[in-house]
């Protein structure tokens, strides 16, 4: 592990997100990553761009005793962002903060509200008066416009466009390149498909899809 001048932080998970995640980071500055936590000892003592993975989950006792206390969510997700919140919640509660990543390239009004967790990556447009609560991706070239609230362990994958004043339910995925007509509310554990138009609200647990989106399943939300 490295010893640095800036506050070290460890990576939770070491696949294609924790990548992009960890880029955010050194462009931005101000931390130094000093290792990954992956969840399988299989990949112990490997390296993801320059980072050597640690081991398992079951080092992070060890490390908090070395006085590494922060961390960032590097567990990404396509649909399900259960094991994103997870990770989130079980480490959270073992004492590591968890910082918020905000990539230089990315845009955000002085009136935003962000909370601990979150990762905005490159492109990133986030309007005035808009909130954005614990754990969220706000993923490449998405915009969330003026006034929006974004629940807990939210999604917002590449490209996507959430209009004015739209309110995004805690664990909620919407789909790369997916648009939210101004006004809407998309529900708790709801899904948007990729490219899918939404111009009516999306209840609770249901995945919509298509142009102009329709639903295509609705499952039991577990809260």
């Amino acid at each position: 592990m490295k010893t640095t001048s800036k506050c070290p932080v460890l990576g939770l998970g070491a696949g294609g997100h924790a990548r992009v995640v960890l880029d955010a980071i050194r462009e931005a500055g101000g931390y130094e990553v000093v290792g990954l936590i992956d969840l399988s000892e299989a990949t112990s003592g490997r390296f993801v761009d320059g980072v050597e993975i640690l081991g398992s989950e079951a080092r992070l006792s060890e490390l908090y005793q070395h006085g590494i206390r922060h961390v960032f969510n590097g567990i990404g997700g396509i649909s399900d962002n259960t094991l994103h919140a997870s990770v989130f919640d079980r480490i959270g509660h073992q004492g590591f903060e968890f910082i918020t990543v905000v990539h230089p390239r990315a845009i955000v009004a002085k009136t935003v509200s962000i909370d601990s967790g979150t990762v905005l990556l490159a492109g990133a447009v986030v309007n005035a008066g808009s909130t954005i609560r614990t754990n969220v991706i706000v993923n490449t070239n998405a915009t969330i416009e003026h006034e929006c609230q974004i629940g807990d362990h939210v999604h917002v994958a590449p490209g996507a466009i959430l209009a004015g004043r739209v309110t995004i339910g805690d664990h909620a995925h919407i789909g790369a390149g997916a648009i939210i007509r101004q006004g809407l509310t998309v529900g708790n554990h709801a899904i948007v498909g990729a490219g899918a138009v939404v111009v009516k609200n999306v209840p609770a647990g249901t995945c919509v899809i298509g142009v102009p989106a329709r639903p295509y399943y609705k499952y039991a939300v577990v809260s």
